[in-house]
């Protein structure tokens, strides 16, 4: 289960991007293919400058791995092996140097010694069936939330120390999807997406104390500007980033995103907010203080997470692959693929079609 190194390389495609739809300063450096099928989200190291990429596999490439990249390149230089706990969601703890990931299929959150390349633990709740998602971590008391997304919802607590669950907060609301953490005041923000609203979680007390409405519809992801009390919640149903006070829940502004709106996060050095628009292939970036759109920068297929080093101020974005349609036939939309006689073996689905901007992540610069 150790990163090996050498074994992979950059597969076939580099393709720079300097010009974005907005002028400004910042840009789209380089799109790049990772190894595998089922990119997804990923996340940086601000203390080595590594980014790591999870990729889950795909009905046609299963299994699962973590890839390295160096920063400036986004060559691979190192992978680990994760097909029995294909990765989907991911969080660091920067001063352990552990990576958490979140293992949607198979309902379970491992924990990788970045330091020796190894899976240390897979993490599981005692349950049948879960359905965890996004991870957060509080390096301070070295404590890693997971949401586990369903009617009900709730929330994992993982000690960092022995790498152990906990407890769970049950019943954070319907769909809970994104998680913004205030270590400081014990608080988690989560966004609801089947209520539309943002649900309060106190850490302390293990429940969910209050919500209140997104100010949209379907927020999937949001993040947290701690000096302002400010949450930034992305919203797919109007494409729009709201901008929300997180202690009333009182609306500040509306700020417009690209199509299929997704992921979010913020560079609070550079007063920046980024935004990876899933349809339109674009990251949009917004001043946090003024609200204006700065860029609409171009990405890859499928924007699906940005992360940001605020140290250097380089983001990164995970692009998935375009969706396949379904070809086209006569009426009712075309027939199923036919088989032998009496209907036989069912037609072989087709391959799809080659995606040279799928499966890839972005290096946007400052």
């Amino acid at each position: 289960m150790a990163f090996s190194k050498g074994g992979l390389l950059l597969t076939g495609l580099t393709v720079c991007i300097a010009a974005p739809f907005s002028s400004m300063a910042q840009k789209s450096e380089k799109t790049a293919k990772v190894g595998g099928a089922g990119v997804y989200e990923l996340a940086v190291s601000e203390s080595t400058g590594a980014v790591y990429v999870a990729a889950a596999g795909s009905r046609s490439a299963p299994g699962g791995k973590i890839y390295k990249l160096d920063p400036k390149t986004l060559a691979i230089t190192d992978s680990i092996d994760a097909k029995d706990t294909p990765p989907f969601g991911v969080g660091i703890n920067d001063k352990t140097q552990t990576l958490y990931t979140s293992n949607t299929r198979t309902g379970s959150v491992s924990a990788v010694d970045l330091k020796s390349g190894k899976i240390v633990a897979t993490i599981k709740n005692g349950q049948e069936k879960s359905h965890t998602r996004e991870v957060v971590v509080d390096e301070t008391r070295n404590r890693v939330y997971v949401s586990d997304v369903g009617e009900g919802s709730s929330i994992w607590v993982i000690d960092g120390n022995t790498n152990t669950y906990l407890h769970s907060i049950e019943n954070t609301g319907k769909t809970t999807t994104g998680l913004a953490l205030d270590a400081e005041k014990q608080v988690l923000y989560v966004t609801n997406m089947g209520t539309n609203e943002i649900g309060v979680v106190d850490l302390e007390a293990k429940k969910l104390v209050k919500s209140y409405s997104a100010h949209g519809e379907r927020p999937v992801n949001l993040v947290l500007d701690k000096p302002t009390g400010r949450l930034f919640v992305v919203d797919q149903g109007t494409n729009e980033v709201n901008v929300i006070k997180a202690e009333s829940g009182e609306l500040i502004r509306k700020i417009p995103a690209g199509k299929g709106a997704l992921g979010i996060k913020m560079d609070p050095v550079r007063k920046r907010v980024y935004t990876a628009n899933r349809q339109d292939g674009t990251v949009t970036v917004i001043d946090s203080d003024s609200y204006k759109v700065l860029a609409t920068l171009e990405a890859g297929s499928a924007p699906n997470t940005v992360v940001v080093n605020t140290k250097t101020g380089a983001a990164y974005v995970t692009n998935k692959t375009k969706p396949m349609q379904r070809p086209q036939g006569g009426q009712g939309g075309g027939q199923r693929p036919q088989g032998g006689q009496g209907g036989g073996q069912e037609g072989q689905r087709p391959a799809p079609a080659p995606d040279p901007l799928g499966d890839t992540v972005t290096l946007i610069l400052p």
